[in-house]
């Protein structure tokens, strides 16, 4: 095992070891730090350091936001940072943590959290600002629900919209979970009828999550770019406003995790999802069962799937059919990517390989194949251990825990 150095000195096929993500509490990378599946800030951090060792203009796209790992790291050498993502919550998280804040601005907000909780006690209620989502109420009690509308209420009252409301909304978000009855140690929303939960009161818990977020961007006016230039919402068929250098991203993984229904409580309550939005975004989701009913017209992306998980055509055909429609999702984000790409432009995909059925699935293997049948070259590769397992995907037959991810550099000639 390697410890990670450069990308340039790595051997292929290297396993190289990277610190652990948590001590990065103390950066962007806070906000909005427990949104599901977040991927290892590290990885585009080695990437981008080795590339703008040879270019002083770089230009990144990440065609799978989320919650912005990549745009954070980007943001501080890139001079553009490009994105592609369909939900509204991870868009709202990524451009709070990703945007440049003044001295003023910084202070604007210091002195709306420290207004919101002078004036709390008296705050109105503004009942337009519910959530529409059905059934709220379960996870909530009473009076912690009524407090978090009185939040929100003085939120919307004391900002326009723009920035400083986005920065106070994306606290705000991060304090859903804290403050229902739902487990914060499991991923998607759960009440233990065996170990009853003490939520956490309201106005205490944003005014703690307020403080650390307005740390977390305090030095954002030395960073390279401002913020996320959106290209778009659907990650298999977009084009960019221009052209790119370097392209990362970890897609999702095949029918391993719903997003919106791990971030539902959150999403309702900051106002970025209902009961229809959420099935619109879940329809969306790369890796969705929901999406296998698709058609698939290339033929070479059935052959190069039967090649490496055929064993599970034979077991579970729905399961595999799910599979190849991941793969041709893989197939039209690659085609979009190379696309937005220079010629010579590099595209560093991040995944871990899963386990359907009992089966082994290649993931990593599958999508360079895919990828040389679309004119890249694959031209580095490396992985490593996932340490923090707040990125595990459910068990069961739906994939268990990945314990590996691997990072494949694929160039446009």
């Amino acid at each position: 095992m390697e410890t990670a150095s450069t990308l340039t000195e790595l051997q292929w096929g290297a396993e190289i070891q990277f610190p652990n993500s948590r001590a990065l509490i103390r950066t962007p990378h806070f906000v909005g730090g427990r949104y599901p599946c977040r991927s290892v800030a590290y990885v585009p951090r080695m990437i981008l350091e080795d590339h703008s060792l040879t270019s002083n203009s770089l230009s990144v796209l990440d065609p799978f936001m989320g919650s912005g790992t990549t745009a954070i790291e980007a943001v501080r050498y890139a001079n553009s940072v490009h994105g592609v993502e369909v939900d509204p919550y991870a868009r709202l998280i990524a451009s709070v943590a990703t945007q440049k804040y003044s001295e003023d601005e910084i202070g604007k907000i210091s002195f709306l959290v420290s207004e919101i909780g002078r004036a709390f006690e008296h705050q109105s209620l503004y009942d337009d600002l519910k959530p529409r989502l059905a059934n709220i109420e379960y996870w909530f009690g009473d009076e912690n629900f009524s407090d978090l509308l009185k939040l929100k209420s003085a939120i919307f009252e004391l900002t326009d919209e723009g920035k400083v409301r986005e920065f106070l909304l994306a606290a705000f978000g991060d304090i859903i979970r804290a403050c229902s009855k739902a487990e914060r140690q499991s991923l998607k929303p759960y009440i233990s009828k065996k170990y009853e939960k003490k939520p956490k009161r309201v106005l205490d818990e944003f005014l703690r999550i307020a403080s650390k977020y307005i740390d977390a961007v305090s030095e954002s006016q030395k960073h390279k770019s401002d913020g996320i230039v959106w290209e778009g919402f659907d990650a298999t068929n977009f084009d960019v406003s221009t052209s790119v250098d370097l392209a990362i991203t970890s897609p999702p993984y095949i029918n391993a995790m719903d997003y919106t229904r791990c971030i539902k409580l959150e999403s309702a309550w900051i106002g970025t999802a209902d009961d229809d939005a959420i099935k619109t975004v879940r329809n969306a989701q790369l890796g969705e069962r929901v999406r296998r009913n698709r058609e698939v017209r290339e033929d070479f992306v059935y052959s190069i799937s039967r090649q490496h998980l055929g064993e599970l055509e034979t077991i579970d055909e729905a399961r595999f059919k799910t599979a190849v429609v991941f793969f041709d999702d893989m197939r039209r984000n690659m085609e979009a990517v190379f696309r937005a790409l220079r010629p010579g432009g590099f595209y560093y995909i991040i995944i871990g390989n899963s386990r359907i059925r009992g089966v082994d699935v290649p993931t990593h293997q599958v999508i360079a194949e895919i990828a040389g049948q679309l004119g890249y070259k694959w031209d580095k590769y490396f992985l490593y251990r996932i340490r923090d397992h707040r990125t595990s995907i459910p068990r069961g037959d739906r994939g268990g825990k990945i314990e590996f991810e691997h990072a494949l550099g694929l160039m446009k000639p």
